[in-house]
């Protein structure tokens, strides 16, 4: 922001000063066998809506029913008190954790929500209770592995 003008500054300002809307969060899914591929969608147990996802664009990992069924365009995005608030970038197996685990972005209001029952995660058309793990679910300083 240092720098010449250019397009897109007032907003990257903006977004500087304000924070963001989004945060980048870890998931430990709780249930199930499977793990995510990358754009499942992430549901939270409000009624708001934050303004942050917008309708699926048609590309992507495609999304299936629970009976295995692709949808074409999945719709809705509600359900209840249930929203699709953000999306997952990536995932897998942690051995160490013994858990699907997953990241992914979600409203700033949520990223330090690390309360059971708040998040689920749609894994090939099943809905899978998540958790966001505040603390890092690893060993940052080598700790464990050494002793």
């Amino acid at each position: 922001l240092s720098k010449n003008d250019f397009i897109g500054r007032e907003a990257a300002a903006k977004e500087f000063e304000e924070g963001g809307k989004l945060r980048r969060v870890s998931f430990l899914i709780e249930e199930g066998t499977c793990d995510v591929m990358g754009d499942e969608p992430i549901w939270a147990k409000t009624t708001n809506d934050y303004g942050t996802v917008e309708p699926p664009a048609g590309h992507g990992v495609p999304r299936h029913d629970a009976d295995g069924n692709k949808l074409e365009r999945p719709e809705p995005q509600t359900d209840g008190d249930w929203r699709v608030v953000g999306w997952v970038t990536s995932g897998g197996y942690g051995h160490y954790v013994k858990s699907s685990m997953a990241q992914g972005y979600v409203p700033r209001e949520f990223a330090d929500n690390g309360d059971e029952g708040m998040f689920q995660i749609e894994i090939l058309g099943v809905r899978r209770n998540a958790k966001i793990s505040i603390e890092p679910p690893f060993d940052p300083t080598g700790e464990r592995m050494r002793s």
